[in-house]
């Protein structure tokens, strides 16, 4: 298996830091705790890209060929006619190639083309080499494709979205694409009665006309992006629905199991969305080359915002898909990504989040959970547990008790068989190493009534899904209560059938430990900003509500936010929108607030919507920094206020601005520069925040980051 790409299964089987889901309704998907791993494919399939700029990126000086790349505050118009001319021309390109290549391999297939992200085609090779394919008229790279894993009533009030609805603004008229595993069309959290299909869609394949059936007029596009032809744009697995629901799920739901207190909505309840299906099975991989036809398509349907909850593990260098997504944002397509969930280590955030115009997403705890109640009694205390399930459907309905026993194998793991007996006890094991289903099974096999699984980071406990080879029941305790139970000398365990409940927690809006941290592996700066992406509780496919966890969940809370600021700010470029959220955003709790865990911090969308000013760039990446080095960036502060301003400029002694002040009239730019110097500290990370403040005491904020080196 290939080391350079690692996928991250994001919700459906998250890492090590805090994986799996609770399905309290009637879905239930693989489990895991472990990390997956995305190779490149095994299938020969390749891109091939040509010389030209894409569409979305071409500037002119093709002789008789205007440019396509739009201004700022526009969005590309593929009827444009200088559009249709200039692909036509790349169409021709690509003809010249393709005649090549027949003569070359006649058995070699081209299975996609592109021409708005990216110029070029996808083959899957059948006796031709890579080498060979780089001889062809016009190649500019031959690019291995890589296979990529698929990575609410308490969220609003987290990310400040009420504001925005109680103006209107709710993501009428947007139209959001989830490339993703498919959206179930018939779950009534995406049933509004009162929404119109917007003119041109349904949007389905020529030739597949009855995938109409997929859509509805709210769900609007219904495309599948696969090897297979076979496959539908029905969602199999839930984890696309689940991401819908979050960005887009009807206002005011009212959760048919009674756990949620209050109605569930999604951030943009008005707004459309569109399914664009690269997982059309239960936990399968996606290729790259079917990846970058779903953004190619959602550019070419129109659509204003993309939400990518997937991702590999980057390299350093050239990352192709990377730059398909910054074309998607070139042509006017804000485009939200998951950052990843491989932990607390620096330099863990995947691919295609890596790339520099995209609005990458943290993750942070939520303010609740749903789970049940578990009696525990050790040396003679009793206490009522809140524990997170893991029965499909959720909820655990027959009455479970036992005498507790701490499992010793594999320091308390239970990884590999386990020699202890435990007919009829409840195990205690640890988190971590392996899967949920491992642990719960090699506990089933030795007699276990019955599995309790001690969290191994603080926090609120977190569902876990499990294969059907476990039949005995299993919950989750959160890590003191877990300590609780092992320090104890003898114990014994009552859970009684209950409904789900609703658990307040108090460790909302700290850093999830799964969520990766930056830099990038090309020293650049990321994540972006934050969003809730702990237990997470929206729709699954068949009409239930789950909870899931991962950046996955978090990056959905994004998408809905654009969606909602290009309503209320149609002019705004997709780099308007990720600087409003970037500079306004807000501190974590439990801990420092750092760039490289959160970015700008947890998004707060009423402030974005009203944000005084905005920075290009955004954030500030200084990249490695030698001993005595200088480095500076230019600031353009653009004043986005209704009045003349004065802004003034506060910062740590890092680094070294240009001015202390800047005035600006209304809707003026000014310039200023950030400076820094390398100390020759061997890589050492410094970040901050670039403080801005108006005269009113508004501000926003530049995070910037740079790492020494001691050369």
């Amino acid at each position: 298996m290939s080391k350079k790409w690692r996928g991250w299964l994001i919700a459906l089987l998250l890492v090590f830091a805090l994986s799996g889901f609770s399905v309290p309704a009637q879905a239930w998907v693989n489990e895991g705790d472990v990390t997956e791993k995305s190779t490149s494919s095994d299938a020969g399939y390749y891109f091939v890209e040509l010389d030209d700029k894409p569409v979305a990126t071409y500037q002119g000086g093709v002789k008789g060929l205007k440019a396509t790349k739009v201004k700022k505050d526009e969005q590309l118009d593929v009827q444009s006619a200088e559009v249709k001319k200039y692909r036509g021309y790349l169409s021709e390109k690509r003809k010249d190639y393709k005649k090549w290549l027949k003569k070359k391999s006649a058995k070699t297939k081209v299975v996609e083309e592109y021409s708005l992200t990216l110029n070029g085609i996808a083959v899957k090779a059948d006796g031709i080499n890579p080498d060979t394919l780089r001889q062809g008229p016009g190649v500019k790279k031959v690019v291995k494709s890589l296979q990529y894993r698929p990575a609410m009533n308490k969220s609003h009030s987290f990310i400040n979205d009420k504001p925005l609805w109680k103006m209107g603004y709710k993501g009428d008229g947007i139209k959001v694409a989830v490339i993703d595993s498919g959206i179930d069309q018939d779950h009534p959290f995406f049933r509004d009665p009162n929404l119109k299909m917007p003119e041109g869609f349904p949007k389905v394949p020529a030739d597949k006309e009855e995938w109409v059936k997929y859509t509805n007029n709210k769900v609007i596009v219904a495309k599948v992006f696969s090897p297979n032809t076979e496959d539908t744009p029905e969602a199999i697995g839930s984890h696309g629905t689940h991401v819908a629901g979050t960005i887009a799920g009807v206002e005011g739901y009212k959760d048919p199991s009674g756990a949620a207190k209050t109605p569930l909505s999604g951030v943009a309840p008005k707004a459309y969305l569109g399914n664009y299906n690269v997982f059309p099975c239960n936990s399968c991989s996606a290729e790259s080359i079917h990846i970058a036809a779903a953004v190619e398509a959602a550019v070419r349907d129109g659509m204003d915002v993309a939400n990518l909850s997937l991702g590999g593990e980057a390299e350093p260098g050239f990352d192709l898909l990377a730059e398909i997504v910054n074309a998607a944002s070139d042509a006017g397509m804000t485009t939200v990504i998951s950052a990843g969930n491989e932990g607390s280590g620096p330099m863990t955030i995947g691919s295609p989040g890596t790339a520099d115009k995209v609005i990458t997403v943290a993750a942070v705890a939520n303010s609740h959970f749903i789970g049940q109640v578990m009696d525990v009694t050790v040396d003679g205390e009793q206490k009522s547990l809140p524990v997170a399930t893991s029965d499909p459907g959720g909820l655990i309905e027959r009455k479970t008790e036992g005498d507790l026993v701490v499992v010793t194998d594999g320091d308390g793991m239970a990884c590999s068989r386990i020699s202890q007996d435990l007919t009829g006890k409840i195990a205690v094991i640890k988190r971590g190493e392996c899967s949920f289903t491992e642990k719960a099974f090699n506990a089933q096999e030795k007699g276990a009534a019955g599995v309790i699984i001690t969290n191994n980071v603080p926090g609120d406990p977190s569902g876990m899904s499990m294969e059907e080879t476990v039949t005995i029941p299993a919950v989750m305790v959160s890590q003191d209560d877990g300590e609780w139970i092992r320090n104890g000398s003898k114990g014994s365990v009552l859970l009684n059938p209950a409904n789900l409940q609703e658990f307040d927690s108090e460790n909302g809006k700290t850093l999830a430990a799964f969520s990766s941290r930056g830099p990038t592996v090309n020293y650049t700066l990321k994540p972006d900003v934050a969003a809730v992406g702990v237990n997470v509780y929206s729709s699954v496919v068949g009409g239930g509500l789950a909870s899931m966890n991962g950046t996955s969940m978090s990056a959905p809370h994004v998408a809905g936010a654009a969606a909602l600021l290009k309503q209320a700010r149609p002019d705004w470029s997709p780099q308007d929108i990720k600087a409003s959220l970037i500079g306004t955003g807000t501190d974590i709790e439990g801990g420092p607030t750092l760039p490289l865990e959160v970015g700008g911090g947890v998004i707060d969308v009423t402030n974005a919507l009203n944000t005084p000013a905005m920075a290009s760039p955004a954030s500030l990446s200084f990249g490695l920094v030698k001993k005595q080095e200088k480095k500076t960036i230019q600031v353009n502060l653009k004043n986005t206020s209704n009045t003349k301003e004065v802004y003034r400029f506060s910062a740590n002694k890092d680094v070294k601005v240009s001015a202390k002040s800047l005035k600006l009239k209304k809707g003026a730019s000014g310039k200023f520069t950030v400076t820094v110097k390398g100390k020759g500290e061997a890589d050492k990370d410094y970040q901050g925040y670039i403080n801005i403040t108006d005269k009113k005491g508004k501000k926003i904020r530049i995070p910037y980051h740079f790492r020494t080196v001691n050369r």
